[in-house]
């Protein structure tokens, strides 16, 4: 009775156009969509840098163009500073450096030399390289004029300007493969996965209506018969899936996939943990739209907190942490760490035991809800 149940739910879930767009059309666009956005943004990001040199001397010449040396730096020349202000006031720049007159003579004497940067606040991620930059070159001029300084008095300014600790940097290749399209593909095909709750809440709460469950109280079938019939169907559905987008991310965009037989354990522990908690919904929920509501929050949410949009390390720190108790993050880091790191089955086993505890956990509360569920299909 059980294998008839799983059967009829696959022929039915085959036929439904909807499930297919939710699972693999939807996803598919996404990734093609975000993957053409961020390999196009590359890094060759620039950021401007509007000036006001009111001194026109040499060395104020030489400041500004040593701003411009690297091409990530485009210096734009404003005509004066009220015009520059007021632009930056409307929102039409971001920053604006003003030297003002007198600086060449300042800077020769040694004397106080401001330079002033005016900047706003809301584009600060914008503004920090530009800081940075200029700090840097102030300090270059500062070096050059301390070095003069010293080889007046017969110092060696060499020795002396050499700094005390070197840092040696050394660049460590995870993956020779991997850009960000190595961290969307897994990520939405974890994010989409959830997707899976609202056909099968749809498909309980059909059943509901219908009297299907209310006459299948009336056969041997029991709970457990009955709820399991109802999540293998779903779980093979979604093992397609995630078979299919991790396909699609092998074969168009050249993502490793990794050790095949731990992200096989890794999905399968995936598919349990979506479609026990669909399981969980389905049979809580009273109609469709609260299962599709529900679900959106689920899928989004957990996408957002669980790093499937955006490495984790960019999140503030308490969302990361919030992160931790959500499947999302454990599946997501599973995949990271087999197809960017080069994990096997060990390296992820923490991974799926956590998963397989929240499909153990969907599955019981299904279980002590499925009462209610009948009281609702008698009712």
């Amino acid at each position: 009775m059980i294998t008839g149940l799983i059967k009829f739910e696959l022929k039915k879930n085959l036929k439904d156009k909807g499930l297919v767009f939710w699972m693999l059309i939807l996803p598919i666009v996404f990734i093609v969509l975000f993957g053409f956005i961020f390999d196009n943004q590359g890094t060759e990001i620039t950021f401007e840098i509007p000036y006001v040199n009111e001194d026109q001397s040499e060395l104020s010449e030489q400041f500004i163009q040593a701003l411009g040396v690297s091409d990530s730096f485009q210096l734009e020349e404003q005509e004066s500073l009220a015009t520059a202000i007021a632009d930056l006031e409307a929102g039409d720049i971001s920053t604006v450096l003003y030297l003002p007159d007198g600086f060449e003579e300042q800077l020769i004497i040694g004397a106080n030399n401001p330079i002033y940067f005016h900047y706003n606040p809301i584009n600060e991620d914008s503004i920090s390289p530009i800081r940075a930059l200029i700090e840097n070159v102030s300090y270059s001029f500062q070096e050059q004029q301390l070095r003069a300084t010293l080889e007046e008095v017969g110092v060696d300014a060499d020795a002396a300007l050499t700094p005390a600790i070197e840092i040696v940097e050394e660049y460590v290749a995870v993956d020779d493969g991997y850009d960000a399209i190595s961290h969307i593909i897994p990520g939405y095909t974890v994010m989409f996965t959830f997707y899976i709750m609202i056909s099968m809440a749809i498909s309980f709460v059909k059943d509901l209506n219908s009297g299907l469950v209310a006459r299948l109280t009336s056969t041997p079938l029991t709970k457990y018969q009955y709820l399991i019939g109802k999540w293998v169907p779903y779980i093979l559905i979604v093992l397609a899936q995630i078979t299919a987008l991790l396909t699609f991310g092998y074969f168009v965009y050249n993502v490793n996939l990794g050790n095949l037989l731990a992200i096989t354990v890794l999905a399968i522990a995936l598919a349990m943990i979506t479609t026990s908690w669909g399981m969980t919904l389905s049979v809580l929920t009273k109609n469709e739209n609260m299962g599709i509501g529900i679900t959106q929050i689920i899928a989004l949410g957990g996408a957002m907190i669980g790093g499937l949009w955006m490495p984790t390390e960019f999140l503030p720190r308490f969302i990361q942490r919030l992160g931790l108790f959500l499947p999302q993050y454990w599946a997501q880091d599973g995949f990271l760490e087999i197809m960017i790191y080069g994990g096997n089955l060990a390296d992820v086993l923490l991974n799926i035991l956590i998963l397989l505890l929240y499909a153990l956990l969907g599955f019981l509360i299904a279980v002590l809800s499925y009462r209610r569920f009948i009281a609702a299909a008698r009712g």
